[in-house]
């Protein structure tokens, strides 16, 4: 029986060519975009799994008041994480407290390197199950001990052995070698972290940052083996912490690890998701592409009744029965899908490279995995089930005696389920139009919002020194006069990147006790010409007036926030000094550019200057000079490894996620506009054909070719505009929904559903046209001459 279906197969592809090729084609471009989805969410379900404790370990958060709105931070203090060690040790275990990352230099021998590593305090290692390659991995607690990763152990001594041996970090300070690591992979919270180093060393060099319940510039980590104790921890932590920051109004968040990557997104004070809404939405994506592709099949496989139904008669008429035949069309359908699952996957292999190239990690089919064999058998077989059922229940219904009298059913209720699933196909085509359509129009929104500064040019050094610091002057002068540079700064923290923020600010007309929250950065005089800041009111520092030393620079937010009419009509307080508003600036992009820009002040000697940004001149060939200025640091001093940063790149990358959607739904989009015309042209070209003799008939009585054009042709407008009318509402209604995660957003113009339903209606048009032109201008002599 299975030969006999096989050969009825065969036989049905070489007579109609043109549907069974293009139903598989449409169901290989479904599995396509299935698998590409399904491989890109796995990745995200997988992050963080590699750690051994994942079900148990939890992040310690603060939820604070700034500025009258809540905000969600994972950084803490240190006092914190020493409290917890002491009295909650029962209730949690393995507390660590880490800095945040920092780059290092490097020196063993000759060679030198740059490492990012940070410093650890308690059970680091332990709570996140390094994997010892040599030596104790555990945290290390004596100063100047240290471990390291895999890969820097390899990248400074080769295939030595590096246990206890000592290598020379930034310049002054020798650690020895105590353990190697495995790296951790990609898809890890501390993937190419590549050393970890004692904490006393860190208080060593900071006296008192463990006295500071203000200083949250640390991350809390603690294993947690009981979850119905959340609940009571949280509000015991909390009520320690508001005695100790009342500034802010605290309240403690123990976020599990399961959520740090997929629901990583807080407002108000609560959890609204974040990466888990893209892992949906492309899961959503691919259901309605494979339906899409199913749709395809039915109504290509409906459509083909007519030229099957003597077929269908002759088999029943010599005892074939009903339930026989459904196998067979069943078994039809489930080859059909296992062709198309062949056929896509060489295509996912095309198209994979270019993918991981802009998503930034590494997809590839898990050809060695027997579950994977096992999900494609099972998504094969019931795929063909559910898109073979409804034509094989359909065509076996045949009665044999007005089959073989060539009256195959072709009833009302046939077409109308034909029409409705030729509707679902163009609202979903259209849906994801319009949702394309928005994801780009709000990537170049946000793309083209003002940064505040020139970014072109820009260099930030990420590799210093106490060393180059101290002579830094001399340093920015040689490359000056070398012609290397325009301008060079020093600041405490780069302008795309706001590190610090503080309260305790206070002015006339804001007295309260505790004051409020601002970003606070520490500059010099040639910072504003450096990034070429955008002045609005006032001037920039300079050293001409003494003054200026007790004197700010606000950006727009603060000046609004803080209702500053004219530069004199207040003064910032802080830390009890007045400070006069020497200027206001446009509002620079230092952090995210999806998210309202916070309120910040600008200082001259508030707190410590260790970041150097330079702008290369305009007609600077790039990498020469950067050679040149490379030559030159390492001049001043030898033993740093020289780093750096071109600032456009680096904001740039903060739009690496929204790339990421926009590519993959341009894509997916594509693909699902593709599939729809196939399919479309190829049930147009049926239909059409089965009416070659109505329309010769016409033509014989005087119908023109417009006229027949219009006929063929108008009830595919009228399905379009019902799909449009279905999909508009629901995109605006669920896109609108996504842009409220956008702080600058756009508004959703009318303007987009005209654009993308014209669009719709022109490919629409452009698919059905091919076929209804030529069934127009055919020699009607040709189709009767058999009548």
């Amino acid at each position: 029986m299975i030969k006999l279906f096989f050969k009825t197969f065969l036989r049905n592809i070489k007579r109609n060519p043109l549907s069974g090729i293009i139903n598989i084609i449409g169901l290989a471009l479904g599995f396509t975009v299935v698998i590409i989805s399904s491989l890109w969410i796995m990745k995200q379900f997988s992050v963080d799994k590699n750690f051994k404790n994942y079900d148990d370990i939890y992040q310690v958060m603060i939820t604070g008041t700034f500025n009258g709105e809540k905000s969600t931070d994972r950084s803490t203090p240190i006092p914190l994480a020493k409290l917890l060690q002491s009295d909650f040790k029962n209730e949690m275990q393995h507390i660590t407290l880490v800095s945040k990352r920092e780059n290092a230099n490097f020196k063993s021998g000759e060679k030198r390197i740059t490492g990012t590593g940070l410093y650890a305090m308690g059970a680091f290692s332990e709570l996140f199950t390094f994997e010892s390659i040599k030596g104790d991995v555990s945290t290390p607690a004596l100063p100047s001990k240290m471990i390291i990763s895999e890969s820097l152990a390899r990248r400074l001594f080769g295939d030595v052995d590096v246990i206890s041996k000592v290598v020379e970090l930034n310049g002054k300070a020798q650690y020895q070698i105590t353990g190697v690591y495995a790296d951790l992979p990609e898809n890890s919270t501390f993937h190419q972290l590549d050393y970890i180093l004692p904490f006393c060393d860190y208080l060593k060099q900071n006296p008192d940052a463990d006295q500071s319940w203000g200083n949250c510039f640390f991350h809390t980590y603690a294993s947690i083996q009981n979850p119905l104790s959340l609940p009571s921890l949280e509000r015991t932590t909390t009520t320690i912490l508001k005695s100790k920051l009342t500034d802010i109004d605290p309240e403690v968040l123990l976020h599990p690890m399961s959520k740090w990557y997929l629901y990583n997104d807080f407002k108000n004070g609560k959890n609204i998701g974040g990466q888990i809404q893209y892992v949906w939405m492309f899961a959503l994506v691919s259901a309605l592409i494979i339906l899409l592709a199913c749709i395809n099949f039915i109504n290509l496989s409906t459509a083909r009744s007519i030229k099957r139904g003597k077929e269908i008669g002759i088999l029943k008429s010599i005892g074939v029965n009903r339930r026989q035949l459904i196998q067979g069309f069943l078994f039809e359908s489930i080859l059909s899908v296992f062709l198309a699952f062949i056929l896509s996957l060489p295509l996912i292999l095309l198209l994979l490279p270019w993918i991981n190239g802009f998503i930034g990690t590494e997809l590839r089919i898990p050809f060695h995995s027997i579950f994977f064999y096992l999900i494609a058998f099972l998504s094969i077989v019931l795929l063909g089930l559910s898109s073979g059922l409804y034509p094989s229940l359909f065509l076996s219904s045949f009665n044999p005696i007005l089959a073989l009298k060539g009256k195959s059913i072709q009833g009302n209720s046939k077409f109308k389920a034909r029409k409705i699933m030729v509707v679902i196909q163009f609202a979903i085509s259209i849906f994801m139009m319009i949702a394309t359509y928005l994801v780009i129009t709000q990537l170049n929104y946000v793309k083209d919002r003002p940064i505040g500064y020139s970014n072109k040019n820009l260099v930030n050094v990420t590799s210093s020194s106490g060393e180059i610091i101290k002579k830094f002057d001399v340093l920015k002068k040689e490359l000056f006069d070398k012609g290397l540079i325009q301008n060079a700064t020093l600041s405490s923290s780069f302008v795309n990147n706001l590190a610090l923020t503080g309260g305790g600010f206070t002015w006339q007309g804001n007295d309260a006790k505790e004051g409020s929250i601002m970003g606070i950065y520490t500059i010099d005089e040639n910072f504003a010409p450096t990034v070429q800041w955008k002045f609005m009111k006032g001037r920039n520092f300079s050293k001409d007036f003494k003054t200026d030393s007790i004197a700010v620079i606000l950006n727009e937010a603060a000046a609004k926030y803080m209702g500053v009419s004219d530069l004199n009509s207040k003064q910032l307080s802080f830390r009890g000094v007045k400070y006069r508003i020497l200027a206001i600036i446009q509002n620079t992009m230092s952090e995210s550019p999806f998210e309202s820009i916070t309120p910040t002040a600008y200082f001259l000697n508030l707190l410590p200057k260790s970041k150097i940004t330079l702008r290369l001149k305009d007609d600077s060939e790039v990498n020469t000079t950067m050679k040149a200025i490379a030559m030159h640091f390492t001049k001043t001093d030898p033993d740093i490894t020289f780093s750096y940063t071109f600032t456009d790149q680096d904001y740039g990358k903060q739009f690496k996620q929204m790339e990421m959607i926009r590519s993959l739904t341009s894509l997916f989009t594509g693909l699902a506009i593709l599939i729809s015309c196939l399919g479309l042209y190829a049930l147009v070209s049926f239909l059409t054909e089965q009416r070659e003799k109505e329309i010769g008939i016409r033509k014989v009585l005087g119908a023109s070719e417009l006229g027949l054009w219009k006929l063929l042709s108008t009830e595919y407008i009228w399905l379009t505009l019902i799909g449009f009318m279905i999909a508009a509402p629901l995109a605006y209604l669920l896109m609108d929904k996504w842009l409220e995660n956008y702080v600058y957003r756009i508004a959703i113009s009318w303007s987009i559903f005209v654009v993308t339903g014209g669009l719709a209606l022109f490919i629409t048009l452009i698919t059905v046209s091919y076929q209804a032109v030529k069934a127009a201008l055919s020699n009607p002599i040709d189709t009767l001459r058999n009548e």
